[in-house]
């Protein structure tokens, strides 16, 4: 694509240097035709034709190339043409810097302790590299987060342990002291000695072996391990540490024979110990689909603990905890089946869940611990639903949301409500479980927002609770805006609309949602936001505008109308927060 889009501009110069000229020639001899009444020459007339031919060329290609949904009659000029396809080369250019951003932080999450699996210093950096994978995840191609291009560059922290990690025997000393300067600022020394002692190295890939085609709504086998004690064995991927000698009294097996191609490791046997007969699943190598369960983030306070197994398309199954997003974004990629399990679990409460599956419809309920949906059909799971039962049931509330093929992540559902579409052939590509204590043995939670504003001549800028979103004194208009709870509070849902010049009133939409347009130069005139949910008695919503000419609006709350209609002024920025009722 990035040749096309060169040799197109070649094209657009090479017209530019030919038109100053054909204007003049045509200037003159429309005079000559004015004075004297003698046409312009047939040569003449065949250049413009040969020109207008190569405008109209250059102009197809333009839009076809770039995919575009503007129609030719908006694209009056070359230079229309020219800013067109340097605006949409400038596009790629951040979408490729959006995925290597995400690809370094894969291989930071991958990175492993040798000898401690809960190395306090890269559990810090993991948690770091996972909230930039999200909210770069969450970005658009056109623009990514501001800490994509440092992460690409490898100024950023988590990119400079990465880089310590893996190219330390390449880096001189003064690159050494500025990257290890830069890790031990950011995440403390400690980790910095670690990593020069050669303590982390990166985990080898590990492909999902292909899973088996088995019949709908079955919990799968647990795999048979015999009662007999075998020798434990610890593998440590290889690195830049001397191998270790150990003296081995068990009797050894060679169990598998490793593939030619793949790297050795070191192999540490020691006494045996008794295997249990089922063994958690975890994790293990690059860490792209959930997190081991030594290193698994607790669930939120006064949630309980949820094993919830997804198999995704191309992936097969992975494991995740409670409030863990189960599956991919951006991938393409359908959630194929699920099982959920209360771990540990509690007395007196019980999970139940159904799916909407392609091509089956509703299945049934289904106890805890057995999937939902297929393994090996390619059958994808439309929505879904999760209900709690037993003695404790009362007491507790399930929440669940997802992430659907062309609409994004979903309201929060609960307690059996359907979660996702039905007939509508949209796959579900991830979804999110959780349970808390039921809201009425709950204090009311402090409530954090994130409001992202799109302003005129800056784009989308992000903003949190209370904090002005926008400009002053520069004329700039909100073109549009959207609102999310953050974190997420159960029960608790944000709705708002929008008057928009030439639109008027918006329908109210659900959080995360655009309200307005972007590339449209239409401006915001007022808005109103209001809460929804179990929830929402407990708290308020509160809100300002700074209106043209006009200034700051007082404060308005749940649902109230702030701004102005039919007025011509624009709303040039807002301030949104929640607040607990006394």
């Amino acid at each position: 694509m990035e040749a096309a889009h060169k040799d197109l501009l070649q094209q657009i110069a090479r017209l530019s240097e030919t038109y100053g000229n054909l204007a003049d020639r045509l200037s003159r001899a429309a005079k000559q035709l004015q004075d004297s009444g003698l046409p312009p020459s047939d040569s003449l007339l065949q250049e413009i034709s040969v020109y207008s031919q190569n405008f109209a060329e250059v102009q197809k290609q333009a839009l076809e190339l770039n995919k575009s949904a503007l129609a030719p009659g908006e694209i009056t000029s070359l230079k229309d043409i020219q800013n067109l396809v340097e605006t949409v080369t400038a596009s790629e250019g951040k979408a490729e810097i959006r995925d290597a951003a995400l690809k370094t932080l894969d291989r930071v999450l991958a990175i492993a302790h040798r000898e401690q699996s809960d190395f306090a210093p890269l559990q810090s950096v993991h948690g770091r590299a996972r909230e930039l994978q999200r909210a770069i995840s969450e970005s658009t191609p056109t623009q990514p987060h501001s800490d994509a291009e440092s992460l690409v560059s490898g100024k950023h922290p988590v990119a400079a342990v990465l880089a310590l990690v893996e190219q330390q025997d390449k880096l001189d000393d003064q690159e050494w002291v500025i990257l290890e300067e830069t890790v031990s600022a950011a995440f403390g020394k400690q980790i910095a000695v670690a990593i020069s002692r050669g303590k982390l190295t990166v985990a080898q890939m590990v492909k999902a072996a292909p899973a088996k085609v088995e019949p709908a709504f079955k919990a799968a086998p647990e795999p048979q391990i015999s009662a007999q004690a075998l020798p434990e064995v610890i593998i440590i991927p290889s690195g830049n540490a001397a191998p270790k000698q150990v003296a081995v009294a068990p009797k050894i097996e060679i169990l598998e024979s490793p593939a030619p191609s793949a790297p050795m490791h070191e192999v540490i046997i020691v006494p045996s110990v008794e295997v249990p007969k089922s063994l958690p699943k975890t994790g293990s190598g690059n860490i792209v689909f959930g997190i081991p369960r030594e290193i698994q983030q607790a669930p939120v306070e006064g949630g309980l603990g949820l094993k919830v197994l997804a198999h995704i398309q191309g992936i097969g199954d992975r494991t995740f905890g409670a409030e863990e997003y189960a599956g991919t974004k951006a991938q393409g990629r359908r959630v194929e089946g699920f099982q959920i399990n209360i771990e540990p679990p509690i007395p007196g409460l019980t999970v139940e869940y159904m799916a909407h599956v392609e091509g089956v419809g509703d299945t049934p309920w289904i106890d805890e611990g057995e999937l939902v949906g297929f393994r090996g059909q390619a059958k994808r799971i439309e929505g879904f639903a999760v209900r709690l039962s037993g003695a404790q049931a009362d007491n507790y509330d399930v929440f669940y949301s997802a992430h659907i093929q062309n609409i994004g992540d979903t309201d929060v559902s609960s307690n059996g409500d359907y979660c996702g579409t039905r007939g509508k052939a949209l796959r579900i590509e991830g979804i999110k479980v959780w349970i808390a204590p039921s809201a009425s043995s709950q204090i009311a939670a402090a409530v954090g927002l994130k409001v992202l504003a799109h302003i005129q001549g800056i784009g989308d800028r992000t903003f949190g609770d209370r904090e002005y979103a926008g400009t002053k004194a520069q004329g700039r208009r909100v073109e549009g805006f959207q609102i999310k709870i953050e974190p997420p509070v159960p029960g608790l849902n944000l709705q708002y609309m929008a008057h928009v010049e030439g639109v008027g009133d918006t329908a109210w939409i659900g959080e995360g949602e655009l309200a307005g347009f972007r590339g449209q130069a239409k401006r915001i005139e007022g808005f109103a936001v209001r809460l929804m949910g179990g929830q929402a008695d407990k708290y308020n919503v509160l809100y300002t505008a700074h209106i043209q000419n006009v200034g700051d609006t007082p404060v308005a709350s749940n649902g109230e109308y702030c701004g102005t209609r039919s007025k011509g002024l624009r709303v040039e920025g807002m301030t949104v927060w929640v607040e607990q009722k006394a």
